[in-house]
């Protein structure tokens, strides 16, 4: 595996490899890498003739300090992962690089419409902004033939839709199945945060999106969202955000189950401090 620390020296190094004719599938992440990640790194080295991946904490996407602060950067753990999962390239930039000039202070502003100010946006202002700014920037180094991306940031998924869409690029986008623990927690950096205790209740969260996708056509979507939130909420140090039934496609609520073909249930919990996402396909 090739480590660039420097995004214009990968560029040179990318861009060389793609005039000889080579495909490009780019993982970008940000690092504390688990069984999720490198399951969509060996999805794109089964479609591509080179993996990249790009371990970057960006801190553009993160409106609470201390949660930037408190967020895991296991690099070494993180590099041997990559190395034996053979991955080819590894970007390893640091905030200057990508947020040259000062520019952490003048962002660029997209029109990511009502994904802006919905559901993980409204919680987290700035957060989406920050996320299509950051890969913007490694969608221009790598210019990848195709992005691999996680089910388990659904919102994210749409957002980074609306800008491969909108920046006119002809990267494809391919998004991978949720990867879970045995109790069927959502893998995520954020899990090792908590403790024994905490890590085995929060499997309610699977439960709860279980039970929705079993049960939708019993209930209402106001009822179901209800019964489902008590359901997650019984756990102790429990809070959830939200959990709203949407539309895949538009990403709106859904108030009525006839009003979209398919639906996904996404939900946001705070766990003792720490924030999990889950999602789950329903209809």
């Amino acid at each position: 595996m090739i480590l660039f620390r420097k995004a214009a020296a990968a560029s040179d190094f990318l861009n060389g490899r793609r005039m000889s004719g080579k495909s490009i599938g780019f993982v970008p992440t940000m690092g504390a890498l688990h069984a999720g990640h490198l399951s969509l790194v060996e999805k794109a080295k089964a479609e591509n003739n080179l993996v990249v991946c790009s371990i970057f904490v960006n801190p553009a996407q993160f409106n609470d300090p201390g949660d930037l602060e408190r967020y895991p950067r296991p690099i070494e753990r993180d590099i041997e992962l990559l190395t034996l999962a053979g991955c080819d390239v590894l970007l390893l930039p640091s905030v200057e690089d990508i947020y040259p000039r000062e520019g952490l202070l003048h962002l660029h502003r997209y029109d990511l419409g009502h994904l802006e100010h919905f559901l993980e946006g409204r919680s987290r202002p700035g957060h989406f902004q920050g996320v299509a700014n950051v890969v913007d920037r490694l969608l221009s180094i790598v210019n990848p033939d195709n992005l691999y991306l996680g089910q388990k940031d659904f919102q994210q998924v749409k957002v980074l839709e609306w800008l491969v869409a909108h920046t006119g690029r002809s990267t494809h986008i391919v998004i991978c199945p949720i990867l879970r623990e045995e109790n069927g927690l959502a893998m995520s950096s954020r899990n090792i945060r908590l403790d024994a205790s905490n890590l085995e209740k929060a499997c309610i969260i699977f439960q709860s999106l279980q039970f929705a996708a079993a049960n939708y056509q019993l209930y209402a979507p106001s009822e179901l969202q209800a019964i489902c939130i008590k359901h997650i909420e019984s756990i102790p140090n429990a809070s959830v955000d939200y959990l709203e039934f949407c539309d895949t496609g538009s990403f709106q609520s859904v108030n009525d189950w006839r009003d979209a073909e398919h639906i996904v249930a996404v939900t946001a919990v705070m766990l003792s401090g720490v924030r999990l996402l889950d999602n789950m396909l329903i209809k």
